[in-house]
Protein backbone atom coordinates (compact mmCIF):
# COMPACT_ATOMS: atom_id res chain seq x y z
CA UNK A 1 0.00 0.00 0.00
CA UNK A 2 2.93 2.54 0.51
CA UNK A 3 4.56 1.42 -2.41
CA UNK A 4 1.37 2.49 -3.98
CA UNK A 5 0.85 5.21 -2.28
CA UNK A 6 4.75 6.93 -2.68
CA UNK A 7 4.12 5.55 -6.91
CA UNK A 8 0.82 8.12 -7.00
CA UNK A 9 2.37 10.64 -5.00
CA UNK A 10 5.58 10.67 -7.50
CA UNK A 11 3.38 10.55 -10.60
CA UNK A 12 1.25 13.78 -9.13
CA UNK A 13 4.29 15.45 -8.66
CA UNK A 14 5.59 14.94 -12.11
CA UNK A 15 2.37 15.68 -13.21
CA UNK A 16 2.18 19.47 -11.44
CA UNK A 17 6.05 20.05 -12.31
CA UNK A 18 4.86 19.44 -16.59
CA UNK A 19 1.95 21.68 -16.40
CA UNK A 20 3.99 24.93 -14.74
CA UNK A 21 4.73 25.29 -18.49
CA UNK A 22 1.24 27.30 -20.17
CA UNK A 23 1.14 28.66 -23.45
CA UNK A 24 -0.96 31.99 -23.08
CA UNK A 25 -2.88 34.66 -25.36
CA UNK A 26 -4.34 38.19 -24.49
CA UNK A 27 -5.64 40.40 -26.88
CA UNK A 28 -7.35 43.81 -26.05
CA UNK A 29 -9.12 46.69 -28.24
CA UNK A 30 -8.20 48.73 -25.26
CA UNK A 31 -11.85 48.03 -23.53
CA UNK A 32 -12.24 44.70 -23.70
CA UNK A 33 -9.72 42.14 -22.94
CA UNK A 34 -9.58 38.52 -24.43
CA UNK A 35 -7.12 36.01 -22.63
CA UNK A 36 -6.97 32.40 -22.81
CA UNK A 37 -4.44 29.63 -22.01
CA UNK A 38 -3.74 26.21 -23.55
CA UNK A 39 -6.31 23.98 -23.39
CA UNK A 40 -8.40 26.06 -21.08
CA UNK A 41 -12.36 25.38 -22.40
CA UNK A 42 -14.40 27.23 -24.41
CA UNK A 43 -11.42 29.68 -25.57
CA UNK A 44 -9.15 27.23 -26.88
CA UNK A 45 -10.19 25.53 -30.27
CA UNK A 46 -7.50 23.16 -30.52
CA UNK A 47 -8.39 20.61 -27.79
CA UNK A 48 -6.44 19.93 -24.46
CA UNK A 49 -2.58 21.21 -23.44
CA UNK A 50 -0.93 20.84 -26.28
CA UNK A 51 1.27 23.78 -26.63
CA UNK A 52 -0.77 24.89 -29.36
CA UNK A 53 -3.50 27.35 -28.63
CA UNK A 54 -5.87 28.64 -31.49
CA UNK A 55 -8.85 31.22 -30.93
CA UNK A 56 -11.68 32.98 -33.52
CA UNK A 57 -12.99 35.91 -31.73
CA UNK A 58 -14.29 39.23 -32.09
CA UNK A 59 -13.41 42.14 -29.85
CA UNK A 60 -15.72 45.54 -30.82
CA UNK A 61 -15.02 46.18 -33.92
CA UNK A 62 -12.19 43.84 -34.48
CA UNK A 63 -12.89 40.44 -36.08
CA UNK A 64 -9.88 38.27 -35.10
CA UNK A 65 -9.53 34.83 -37.69
CA UNK A 66 -7.29 32.08 -36.81
CA UNK A 67 -5.18 33.38 -34.30
CA UNK A 68 -1.85 30.73 -33.48
CA UNK A 69 0.29 30.39 -30.77
CA UNK A 70 2.85 27.70 -29.97
CA UNK A 71 5.81 26.57 -28.31
CA UNK A 72 8.54 24.26 -28.88
CA UNK A 73 11.00 22.88 -26.34
CA UNK A 74 14.43 21.35 -25.96
CA UNK A 75 17.31 22.01 -28.63
CA UNK A 76 15.34 24.70 -30.22
CA UNK A 77 13.17 27.05 -28.21
CA UNK A 78 10.23 28.38 -30.11
CA UNK A 79 7.79 30.72 -29.32
CA UNK A 80 5.46 31.80 -32.71
CA UNK A 81 2.38 34.17 -32.99
CA UNK A 82 0.04 34.03 -35.81
CA UNK A 83 -2.79 35.06 -37.43
CA UNK A 84 -4.94 34.61 -40.71
CA UNK A 85 -6.64 37.29 -40.99
CA UNK A 86 -7.71 40.53 -38.59
CA UNK A 87 -10.15 43.39 -39.65
CA UNK A 88 -11.50 46.96 -38.19
CA UNK A 89 -15.27 46.52 -38.90
CA UNK A 90 -15.79 49.06 -36.20
CA UNK A 91 -16.15 52.16 -38.18
CA UNK A 92 -13.45 53.89 -36.26
CA UNK A 93 -9.55 53.81 -36.30
CA UNK A 94 -8.41 51.56 -33.41
CA UNK A 95 -5.29 49.39 -32.24
CA UNK A 96 -5.54 45.51 -31.00
CA UNK A 97 -2.48 44.44 -28.81
CA UNK A 98 -2.06 41.20 -28.94
CA UNK A 99 0.50 39.41 -26.62
CA UNK A 100 1.87 35.36 -26.03
CA UNK A 101 3.96 33.91 -23.70
CA UNK A 102 5.01 30.85 -22.14
CA UNK A 103 7.48 29.62 -19.22
CA UNK A 104 10.21 26.91 -19.02
CA UNK A 105 11.82 26.97 -22.47
CA UNK A 106 15.27 24.91 -21.96
CA UNK A 107 18.41 26.19 -21.27
CA UNK A 108 21.38 27.10 -21.41
CA UNK A 109 20.86 29.64 -23.98
CA UNK A 110 23.13 32.74 -25.58
CA UNK A 111 20.82 34.11 -28.18
CA UNK A 112 17.64 34.61 -29.64
CA UNK A 113 16.53 35.59 -33.52
CA UNK A 114 13.12 37.22 -33.50
CA UNK A 115 11.27 37.99 -36.78
CA UNK A 116 8.18 39.22 -38.00
CA UNK A 117 6.14 39.92 -41.29
CA UNK A 118 2.34 40.85 -41.84
CA UNK A 119 0.52 42.86 -44.46
CA UNK A 120 -2.03 45.52 -44.44
CA UNK A 121 -4.95 46.00 -46.84
CA UNK A 122 -7.05 48.93 -47.11
CA UNK A 123 -4.92 50.52 -44.51
CA UNK A 124 -3.33 53.69 -45.53
CA UNK A 125 -3.19 56.59 -43.46
CA UNK A 126 -3.09 54.40 -39.92
CA UNK A 127 -0.38 54.56 -37.24
CA UNK A 128 2.39 52.63 -37.14
CA UNK A 129 2.13 48.79 -36.23
CA UNK A 130 5.00 47.51 -34.11
CA UNK A 131 6.11 44.29 -32.42
CA UNK A 132 8.22 43.39 -29.70
CA UNK A 133 10.03 40.49 -28.03
CA UNK A 134 11.13 40.31 -24.36
CA UNK A 135 12.91 37.29 -22.66
CA UNK A 136 13.53 36.79 -19.12
CA UNK A 137 15.95 35.18 -17.28
CA UNK A 138 13.65 34.66 -13.66
CA UNK A 139 10.50 32.54 -15.76
CA UNK A 140 7.85 34.75 -14.97
CA UNK A 141 4.84 33.92 -16.64
CA UNK A 142 3.71 36.39 -19.31
CA UNK A 143 0.01 37.47 -21.35
CA UNK A 144 -1.78 37.25 -18.03
CA UNK A 145 -3.38 39.17 -19.14
CA UNK A 146 -0.76 42.19 -20.64
CA UNK A 147 2.27 41.33 -18.70
CA UNK A 148 5.56 40.90 -20.93
CA UNK A 149 8.35 40.05 -18.11
CA UNK A 150 11.85 40.12 -18.41
CA UNK A 151 14.27 42.43 -20.60
CA UNK A 152 12.48 43.80 -24.32
CA UNK A 153 15.50 42.40 -26.86
CA UNK A 154 14.05 44.10 -30.13
CA UNK A 155 11.58 45.83 -31.90
CA UNK A 156 9.93 46.40 -35.22
CA UNK A 157 6.99 48.89 -36.79
CA UNK A 158 5.95 49.62 -40.00
CA UNK A 159 3.79 52.51 -41.06
CA UNK A 160 1.32 51.42 -44.45
CA UNK A 161 1.92 54.02 -47.37
CA UNK A 162 0.27 51.86 -50.20
CA UNK A 163 -2.45 49.39 -50.53
CA UNK A 164 -1.28 46.50 -49.84
CA UNK A 165 1.72 47.29 -48.26
CA UNK A 166 4.02 44.70 -45.79
CA UNK A 167 6.78 45.10 -43.57
CA UNK A 168 8.81 42.47 -41.70
CA UNK A 169 12.47 42.06 -39.85
CA UNK A 170 14.72 39.72 -38.63
CA UNK A 171 16.85 40.61 -35.50
CA UNK A 172 19.62 38.30 -33.82
CA UNK A 173 19.48 39.43 -29.83
CA UNK A 174 22.19 38.10 -27.14
CA UNK A 175 20.42 36.88 -24.48
CA UNK A 176 21.82 34.29 -21.47
CA UNK A 177 20.13 32.13 -19.22
CA UNK A 178 21.54 29.22 -17.61
CA UNK A 179 18.35 28.11 -15.90
CA UNK A 180 14.04 27.81 -17.48
CA UNK A 181 13.13 31.01 -18.98
CA UNK A 182 10.37 32.38 -20.65
CA UNK A 183 9.79 34.17 -23.78
CA UNK A 184 7.01 36.93 -24.41
CA UNK A 185 6.15 38.44 -28.30
CA UNK A 186 3.85 41.35 -28.39
CA UNK A 187 2.33 43.54 -31.29
CA UNK A 188 0.52 46.51 -31.67
CA UNK A 189 -1.42 46.91 -34.93
CA UNK A 190 -3.38 49.80 -36.01
CA UNK A 191 -5.91 49.76 -38.73
CA UNK A 192 -8.37 52.66 -40.03
CA UNK A 193 -12.17 51.57 -40.81
CA UNK A 194 -12.35 48.86 -42.87
CA UNK A 195 -8.64 48.37 -42.77
CA UNK A 196 -7.19 44.44 -42.21
CA UNK A 197 -4.15 42.53 -41.77
CA UNK A 198 -3.47 38.91 -43.11
CA UNK A 199 -0.21 37.14 -42.83
CA UNK A 200 0.66 38.05 -39.43
CA UNK A 201 3.82 36.33 -38.18
CA UNK A 202 5.87 36.59 -35.14
CA UNK A 203 8.60 34.24 -33.83
CA UNK A 204 11.16 33.48 -31.26
CA UNK A 205 13.90 30.78 -31.49
CA UNK A 206 16.89 30.01 -29.62
CA UNK A 207 19.43 27.17 -29.78
CA UNK A 208 20.76 25.72 -26.30
CA UNK A 209 24.10 26.05 -26.35
CA UNK A 210 26.38 22.45 -25.23
CA UNK A 211 27.30 22.07 -21.68
CA UNK A 212 31.04 22.47 -21.71
CA UNK A 213 31.49 18.72 -20.85
CA UNK A 214 29.61 18.25 -23.79
CA UNK A 215 32.07 20.23 -25.55
CA UNK A 216 34.91 18.19 -24.11
CA UNK A 217 32.86 14.75 -24.92
CA UNK A 218 32.86 16.22 -28.76
CA UNK A 219 36.54 16.67 -28.73
CA UNK A 220 37.27 13.33 -27.58
CA UNK A 221 35.16 12.15 -30.04
CA UNK A 222 36.71 13.87 -33.06
CA UNK A 223 40.57 13.10 -31.55
CA UNK A 224 39.44 9.32 -31.48
CA UNK A 225 38.26 9.87 -35.11
CA UNK A 226 41.50 11.89 -36.31
CA UNK A 227 43.67 8.60 -34.70
CA UNK A 228 41.94 5.81 -36.11
CA UNK A 229 42.35 7.67 -39.36
CA UNK A 230 46.08 8.06 -38.37
CA UNK A 231 46.54 4.07 -37.97
CA UNK A 232 44.28 2.91 -41.43
CA UNK A 233 46.62 6.12 -43.33
CA UNK A 234 48.22 3.60 -46.08
CA UNK A 235 52.38 3.19 -45.54
CA UNK A 236 53.66 5.18 -48.40
CA UNK A 237 55.26 2.63 -50.28
CA UNK A 238 55.95 3.44 -53.89
CA UNK A 239 54.89 0.98 -56.36
CA UNK A 240 57.31 -0.12 -59.25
Amino acid sequence: MNKLLFSAALLAAIGSGSAQARLQLSITNGVQTFSCADGQLGCDLSGGANNLLTVDTTLGGFFVQLTLAQSTFGAHNVLQLSSANIENNGGVPGTLTFIASDTNFVPPVGDILESASLTFNSNVGAGASSVSFFADPLNGQGANPLNAPGTLLDSFSGTPTSDPDSFSGTHLSGFASSTPFSMTESANLNLIAGGSITGFDQSMTSSAIPEPSTWVMMGLGFAALGFAAWRRRPSGRLAF
